[in-house]
C-alpha cells in the first residue's frame, strides 16, 4: 500500500513540476517578446476605481479593493515601480 501512495505522490509532484516549468517558459517567452503585464485601472459603475493585471497575476496587497481617486492608485504604483497601462 505504501508503494502505491509513493507512486501517486511522485506522479502528482511530477505534474506540478511540469506545470511550473511550462509557466516559467511562458514568462521567459513573453519577456523576450517585450510583453509586459501592466496594471489596468478600471472604473466601476458606482464611480470607484479598481485595479487588475492585463493578463493575470496577483495584485499587491496595497492595491486590493476599491479607491475613490485614481491618483492614489498611481502614487502606489509609482512607489512600487509597477507599470500601469493607458493612464488618462
Amino acid at each position: 500500500m505504501s508503494e502505491d501512495l509513493k507512486d501517486a505522490y511522485d506522479k502528482v509532484m511530477a505534474k506540478a513540476a511540469e506545470k511550473k516549468q511550462a509557466a516559467k517558459e511562458r514568462k521567459e517567452q513573453k519577456e523576450e517578446e517585450g510583453i509586459v503585464n501592466h496594471l489596468v485601472v478600471d472604473m466601476t459603475p458606482a464611480g470607484l476605481y479598481s485595479v487588475r493585471y492585463e493578463f493575470r497575476g496577483n495584485i499587491p496587497e496595497e492595491l486590493k479593493g476599491f479607491f475613490t481617486r485614481k491618483d492614489r492608485i498611481l502614487n502606489i504604483c509609482a512607489r512600487k515601480n509597477i507599470p500601469v497601462k493607458d493612464v488618462s
